[in-house]
């Protein structure tokens, strides 16, 4: 009944903080996230916000040890509605305890610079750091504990025992006044000479890894990633914020892509970040205009990434799950047509955005053109990119509609077996015929009637 109020909550007006507050007294945990998951605190009255936050903070404190996913999500929905210092130390132990440590850096990180005299934020950031293996980093962070706080004594502890065990004594690995240690340009160093050149194998642990490729780039990779970019004269603090924002990002498209395909990439996947002016010179002015990544070759390739944004992080929703399809499809492109690939990747953005369909202009069209007759057919959609097509977001629109037919029909694990089967070369006709029972022809039929 509770589970049932909460969704329609979701659905129609914003709960009020009344509500909140009973769902918490209540310890209705699961209610009250379902009832605040697509909530957006702009659609609350200001005054009811922080008691929002306070019910929402209730809940991650309570399930932080038994459920410490479900802690998370109500951590960070909290953070949303109010970043509290207790609120952002409980979204960040809980993602760590999750293994999102990406989400946790940026929890911590975020904690640090509006609290900074909360001792609990650096702390918890440099143990973070020394867990992952970057000592320069897990040093200059500890050094932020304040004197005065009662974490003070574990933090001088921590950094003690680096300095015994750098073989140092009485010296701190790195100093943090110079953000090195006699060697000038050593923390850009750091792990290369262990780590040999690019090509060398990928880090098999879920912690980040530090190395410097060949070409001057900075190298980050656990098991599910490697992303690289240039420093572009970044200093050590504005590095380590980037990199915990990507490594945040990187994480959120992996979980949901998972969540929404019910399936994973078990290879890890490059991903180079580009600013603008470096995709430009890479890949030429007309592709800088028009695309905001691309996949190719194993790789995802991110434009104007030297802030990562929201919209950074649709893209790499997207991207992703065509690393996800490349994978099933055993790295074979072709196997699949175009719109099935562009399809699947858009519908799960809209997905991931909370939408079940096309931005409203694309869909009025698309009616339209049913209507008319003269919706175009996936066939000519099945070779080409899509961006070179008359109209790119009708053609990606139109894909994914036609890959949320087939999902409605038999649910996300089938397409998932269709595009095993076309790896394995079955030809993508007898493989839809096979999951599907219909045609590309047919399916044609069913969008113009579904459109209609």
């Amino acid at each position: 009944m509770l589970l049932g109020l909460a969704l329609t909550l979701t659905l129609t007006a914003a709960p009020t903080a009344a509500q909140a507050a009973a769902f918490a007294k209540g310890k209705q945990w699961e209610e009250l996230y379902l009832a605040f998951a697509a909530v957006s605190p702009d659609a609350s009255a200001k005054a009811d916000r922080p008691k929002i936050a306070q019910a929402l903070l209730a809940g991650c404190l309570a399930l932080q040890v038994d459920d410490a996913v479900m802690a998370f999500s109500l951590g960070e929905k909290s953070v949303a509605f109010g970043p509290t210092a207790d609120a952002l130390y409980c979204t960040a132990i809980t993602a760590k305890r999750s293994d999102q440590r990406g989400a946790a850096e940026e929890a911590l990180r975020k904690g640090l610079g509006s609290y900074a005299k909360d001792g609990r934020f650096a702390l918890e950031l440099g143990r973070l750091y020394l867990e992952d293996g970057q000592q320069e980093e897990a040093v200059t962070t500890l050094a932020r504990v304040p004197a005065k706080s009662k974490e003070s004594a574990e933090a001088k502890r921590m950094v003690a025992q680096l300095a015994r065990e750098s073989g140092t004594p009485g010296e701190s690995p790195l100093d943090p006044a110079r953000g090195e240690r006699g060697d000038p340009g050593r923390s850009e160093r750091v792990r290369v000479e262990a780590t040999g050149p690019v090509e060398s194998a990928r880090g098999t642990s879920r912690s980040y890894e530090s190395s410097v490729d060949g070409d001057g780039r900075r190298v980050r990779q656990n098991q599910y990633f490697r992303f690289y970019y240039f420093n572009s004269k970044r200093d050590f603090g504005q590095r380590a914020e980037y990199e915990g924002k990507v490594q945040g990002a990187l994480e959120d498209a992996r979980v949901t892509a998972q969540r929404l395909l019910g399936v994973a990439r078990e290879k890890p996947v490059d991903v180079i970040l580009y600013s603008r002016e470096e995709f430009r010179l890479h890949h030429g002015p007309q592709a800088a205009q028009a695309v905001a990544g691309f996949y190719s070759e194993d790789a995802i390739r991110m434009n104007d990434s030297a802030e990562i944004n929201d919209r950074n992080r649709t893209v790499l929703v997207h991207e992703y799950v065509h690393a996800v399809m490349d994978e099933l499809g055993r790295f074979n492109q072709r196997s699949l047509p175009v719109w099935m690939h562009e399809g699947l990747a858009e519908y799960i953005e809209w997905r991931s955005e909370g939408a079940e369909g096309p931005p409203k202009h694309y869909a009025v069209a698309l009616q339209q053109l049913a209507l008319q007759g003269q919706l175009p057919k996936l066939a000519e959609l099945t070779n080409g990119p899509l961006i070179a097509t008359r109209n790119p977001g009708l053609a990606y629109a139109l894909a994914a509609v036609a890959v949320r037919l087939l999902v409605e029909r038999r649910g996300m694990p089938e397409v998932i077996e269709l595009i095993e089967d076309c790896g394995k070369g079955t030809s993508f006709e007898q493989a839809l015929e096979r999951r599907f029972g219909t045609s590309v022809a047919r399916l044609d039929e069913e969008l113009t009637s579904s459109l209609k």
